[in-house]
């Protein structure tokens, strides 16, 4: 979708997989070129080398999504250490390293039209839902939240915009690992007012709008994709409390 609205793209995939492949490959049949980057978001090194690959290669870089994630599905009387901290590492700390050092690069940049640089943050419902089975990643998720409103505060004066993104319950391939089409079906239909989970092009749409220059003026907002879930939460009794958004 950011290829569709004029951007070259650089695809960071800690496995570089065939996943970042096909997307690489779909910009490109939109015109644009894909560059494919290995990182691992909690490595603040590589996350430098990731920002000046993609200055070295096009000479700026206008637009930053944090997309990245892991979870650790456990509830926290049996919860290890070791996965609390790796989601803490990648899903609240990556988004540090991405944004500060993204900035870092933006602020030197001459603006084009009103903005030196877009920052889209992904966060999650579970910012605000403390929805039980993931309290690493619900609390990584309320820490990225005020972190957007700080740095967008600060920010602002630099003409950076920084504004986030709040999916729901999303239809992705790593639903499939803990659920069924059915299940999945139902459960959307039962908790989500919409009757339906989101699809992730829903969720690049609104990524789409806030790195366009028709929100030039808009910095420190949050936008819910989320088909009412948080409206309708009295729907969400009886579901599976593991359930991922």
């Amino acid at each position: 979708m950011l290829a569709e609205g004029g951007l070259d793209i650089v695809v960071n995939d800690v496995a570089c997989g065939e996943d970042a492949k096909e997307v690489a490959r779909e910009v490109r049949a939109r015109g644009h070129e894909a560059v494919i980057h290995e990182s691992d978001v909690s490595d603040r090194d590589a996350v430098r080398a990731m920002i000046e690959t993609t200055v070295t290669r096009f000479g700026r870089l206008d637009v930053v999504v944090t997309s990245h994630a892991s979870s650790v599905r456990e509830p926290i009387l049996e919860a290890s250490w070791e996965g609390f901290m790796r989601t803490l590492e990648v899903m609240q700390l990556g988004v540090v390293h991405v944004a500060q050092l993204a900035a870092q690069q933006m602020v030197q940049q001459e603006p084009l039209g009103e903005s030196r640089g877009k920052l889209v943050l992904v966060g999650s419902v579970r910012a605000f839902l403390p929805i039980a089975g993931s309290s690493a990643y619900n609390m990584a998720k309320a820490a990225t939240r005020h972190f957007a409103k700080t740095i967008a505060a600060e920010l602002a004066p630099k003409h950076i915009n920084v504004n986030q993104v709040d999916p729901g319950w999303v239809d992705t391939p790593g639903e499939r690992k803990h659920y069924t089409e059915a299940q999945l079906r139902s459960a959307g239909a039962a908790t989500i007012p919409w009757g339906r989970l989101a699809a992730p092009e829903e969720v690049a749409k609104a990524v789409r709008f806030f790195v366009s220059s028709d929100a030039d003026y808009i910095t420190g907002a949050e936008l819910l994709v989320d088909g009412g879930f948080v409206l309708g939460m009295d729907r969400y009794a009886g579901l599976d409390e593991g359930a991922e958004r």
